[in-house]
Formats: C-alpha cells, structure tokens, sequence
C-alpha cells in the first residue's frame, strides 16, 4: 500500500490525500487527514539526499548507454548526463519529497492531527 502511495505522490499518513497541489507547488496540509506535511522549519532538506540518490540512479544507466552505443568524448558524456538531469527535474523534485516524507513516517509516525 505503502509504494502505492509513493508511486501516486499521496500523504505519507493516511496514504489518500494528495501531495501536490499543482507541479512543484505542494499543499500545506493533507486534503484528506489534515496532517501538515513540514513538521519542522527545513524539514525538506534531507529529501535532497533522497533526490541525490535519485540522480545518481538515473544519470549512470544514460552514462552506460552512451559507453555501449555511442562512446562519446569526455563532453559528450557530460552533455547527456546533464540533459538526463534536466529532463528528470520534475521528477526528482516530487519523487524525492515523498519518499521523505514515507520515510520519515516509518522511522517517527506521527499521531493522529485533532479533529
């Protein structure tokens, strides 16, 4: 259920409500439970660790392409890493936000916001 929700961008808490309001632009609260989202100021922080990671697995695959393809020069290696990345930002920035997020509820679960 857990990855479902990670692969759907929803709540990390009730696993429903959505995270994102529109690109890049998250919803403070959860539409369906009303947990807020930041607990803390720079609570996203580490999810640029995540995005890091996420990064690292999206520009070695285009880097082996190239090798086994096309062996390009020093630059052409750089110019295709560079371009995966670009083309991956949306991604990256959502992916990485909500997996913080899941993360984090599973080591510290939050308690129920009051009604």
């Amino acid at each position: 259920m857990r990855l479902k929700a990670i692969l759907q961008l929803k709540c990390s808490h009730c696993c429903r409500g959505s995270v994102f309001r529109r690109p890049f632009v998250m919803h403070r609260t959860c539409p369906h439970c009303g947990i807020v989202y930041e607990r803390e100021r720079g609570y996203f922080m580490m999810s640029v660790f995540v995005g890091y990671v996420m990064g690292f697995f999206i520009v070695i695959p285009v880097l082996l392409g190239l090798y086994v393809t096309v062996r390009p020069s020093l630059n052409g290696y750089l110019f295709g890493a560079i371009v995966a990345l670009i083309l991956a930002i949306p991604l990256i920035f959502h992916y990485a936000r909500v997996i913080w997020l899941h993360l984090d509820e599973v080591m510290d679960p939050r308690p129920n916001p009051p009604a």
